[in-house]
């Protein structure tokens, strides 16, 4: 072999280098390079579980806050009926209340304008009767004796207080 060109103790040598070499490489580069990218599967792997895990769970969530906003919808439809019907009978009593409030007042008023035709009908009356006695009286003063007009002035008034009870109201 020795003429070929090749030696043989260096032959043996490259080849116990190359064994060691492969063996070291073996050792000490694949097998950590190896674990690391199935610990990277698994992470990976892993990762993808927890990502359909969280889809699976957010479409739980999603049903469930769909389930939630139509309960509450429900919920407020009936609220909101149930206030509607309140506030409608709420109007009828505040109406009845008001025009029971309105009878009232009219009532009142109707009271009060008698009371005040009244006062003005005996005021009126007062007057009359005050304004008569002076046109009577200087009217018959001129005319007339003190006696005699004390006693037309009292048939007057006699006169005139039984005219009146016909035409009061």
């Amino acid at each position: 072999m020795e003429n070929l060109g090749i030696d043989g103790k260096l032959l043996l040598a490259q080849m116990i280098n190359f064994v060691l070499f492969f063996i070291l490489v073996k050792q000490f580069i694949v097998k950590p390079f190896t674990s690391f990218l199935n610990q990277e599967r698994k992470n990976e792997e892993e990762k993808n579980r927890m990502l359909e895990k969280l889809k699976r769970s957010e479409e739980a969530g999603i049903e469930a806050e769909v389930k939630m906003k139509e309960k509450m919808k429900k919920e407020f439809d009936v609220l909101f009926v149930q206030a509607k019907k309140e506030a409608q009978g709420m109007k009828a009593d505040l109406i009845k209340q008001a025009e029971a409030d309105a009878l009232e007042i009219k009532a009142k008023n109707s009271k009060l304008l008698e009371e005040e035709k009244n006062l003005l009908y005996r005021e009126v009356k007062d007057k009359i009767i005050k304004t008569s006695l002076m046109i009577v009286e200087n009217t018959l003063k001129d005319s007339l004796d003190e006696s005699s007009r004390k006693k037309v002035t009292g048939a007057i008034i006699k006169n005139y207080q039984g005219r009146l009870k016909i035409y009061e109201n």
